[in-house]
């Protein structure tokens, strides 16, 4: 899997090489975008950052302009059509009962999720319940995960440039991302009950 990963990142790399000192703003900008439309490989793209850029830069990249994508991404899912909705993965309607009731813990769990980023911020903003304030504290919130994402960016960014030992870079690498799976899995469950609990009670 990091065999994969870090060929898509060799990739990345090459094609924002050449936008100089115009590289950070765009790849922003980029993400920002991402929140509103769903442009594939929003992952590969965090961990492009890690790649590109380092840990503390490339979270500084990540982090405001997935925060500013969300945000936009919300306010256009308020002024969704109704053909529009009927698009949204299955996986994430029926969480609508539950993220209605659920308040703060119920998004925060979604947010700690690895769901489709642009589809859930338009999902969200398409329910009523859900006001932008509680929105956008659990997203700011959830959203700290995407620092795992680009560590392990950097540290596939460590192995292709040689950087210290293979294994060394590996154990980090793998390590960061068995714990995001796992946090991912465990707040899925749990997201799953909540639903479940809401169908039930309704």
């Amino acid at each position: 899997m990091l065999g994969s990963v870090s060929a898509k990142l060799a990739m990345l790399d090459s094609a924002v090489q050449s936008l100089g000192p115009f590289a950070a703003p765009v790849y922003a900008l980029t993400l920002v975008v991402s929140g509103m439309i769903p442009l594939p490989a929003f992952n590969v793209l965090v961990l492009g950052a890690g790649s590109l850029f380092g840990v503390t830069l490339g979270f500084g990249v990540v982090y405001p302009a997935a925060l500013a994508g969300a945000s936009l991404g919300f306010f256009l899912g308020r002024r969704m059509p109704a053909s529009l909705r009927r698009r949204i993965p299955q996986k994430l309607t029926m969480l609508q009962g539950a993220l209605a009731d659920g308040g703060f813990t119920t998004l925060l769990l979604l947010r700690l999720t690895p769901l489709p980023f642009a589809p859930s911020n338009l999902f969200l903003g398409s329910i009523p319940a859900v006001p932008f304030g509680t929105y956008i504290a659990a997203t700011a919130l959830g959203f700290l995960r995407l620092c795992v994402n680009v560590l392990i960016g950097s540290r596939v960014r460590g192995m292709i440039d040689g950087e210290g030992t293979a294994l060394e870079q590996g154990l980090v690498a793998g390590g960061a991302l068995t714990f995001a799976l796992a946090l991912g899995n465990i707040c899925r469950m749990l997201l799953k009950r909540k639903a479940a609990e809401s169908k039930q009670e309704e």
